[in-house]
C-alpha cells in the first residue's frame, strides 16, 4: 500500500498514527536541501515566490503550474504546499490534493517532532526563518515579539489567549546568513 492511499484510509477514518508521515524522510530533505548550492533559505522574500501567492487567490490552474515549479526549486516551503493541496482540491484532483497536504504534514513533523519548543534544550531546528513562522501559523499562534539568544531565535507568541515563548535553533539559516556576508 502506498503512502497516498494509506492516507485516504486515515481520512476516511483510520488508524491516525499509521498514515503520519516519517518525520526523518522530511527531516533528511530539509537538511539536504539547506546544504544545497543555491538553496532558496530566505523563501519569503523571493520576488517569484510573492508573485505566486499573488496569484493564488485569481488563477488556481495558473497557481497549480507555477506552484509546482516553485516546488520543484523550494520543496521545503510548507505553506506552498498546503496551498498546492487547496488549489488540487478546487481544481478537481484530490489523489494530487492529499500528495500535498501529506508533504506539508511531513514538514511540520520534521520540524516539531523532536522538540516542544518551550525551552533551548527542546528548541525547534529550523532550516529557515521562514520555517518559525509557519510553524506560528501551524499552532495559530501570533508573533508579539522576536529575540536572538546564542543559536536560539525566541518569539513572543499569543495563542488560544496565552502568552508563550517558542525557541528555534537558528544554527543553520544563522550560518548561512554568515556565510552570506563573508562572500
Amino acid at each position: 500500500m502506498n503512502k497516498a492511499t494509506l492516507l485516504v484510509l486515515v481520512l476516511a477514518g483510520g488508524a491516525a498514527h499509521a498514515a503520519m508521515p516519517d518525520g526523518a524522510e522530511f527531516t533528511r530533505l530539509r537538511l539536504e536541501y539547506a546544504r544545497a548550492p543555491g538553496a532558496v533559505l530566505s523563501w519569503v522574500a523571493s520576488d517569484e515566490r510573492k508573485a505566486l501567492l499573488e496569484t493564488y487567490p485569481v488563477d488556481k490552474r495558473r497557481f497549480a503550474e507555477a506552484g509546482a515549479a516553485w516546488l520543484a526549486k523550494c520543496p521545503v516551503d510548507a505553506k506552498v504546499q498546503l496551498m498546492m493541496a487547496a488549489a488540487m482540491s478546487d481544481l478537481g484532483r484530490p489523489h494530487d490534493a492529499i500528495l500535498y497536504r501529506y508533504r506539508y504534514y511531513g514538514l511540520m513533523r520534521s520540524i516539531i517532532g523532536d522538540g516542544n519548543g518551550a525551552s533551548k534544550a527542546s528548541a525547534f531546528r529550523v532550516i529557515s526563518v521562514d520555517e518559525e513562522y509557519t510553524v506560528c501559523n501551524f499552532l495559530g499562534a501570533d508573533v508579539r515579539g522576536q529575540r536572538l539568544e546564542g543559536t536560539c531565535d525566541v518569539l513572543s507568541v499569543e495563542a488560544r489567549g496565552e502568552k508563550m515563548e517558542l525557541f528555534f535553533d537558528a544554527s543553520i539559516p544563522l550560518k548561512a546568513a554568515g556565510e552570506r556576508v563573508a562572500k
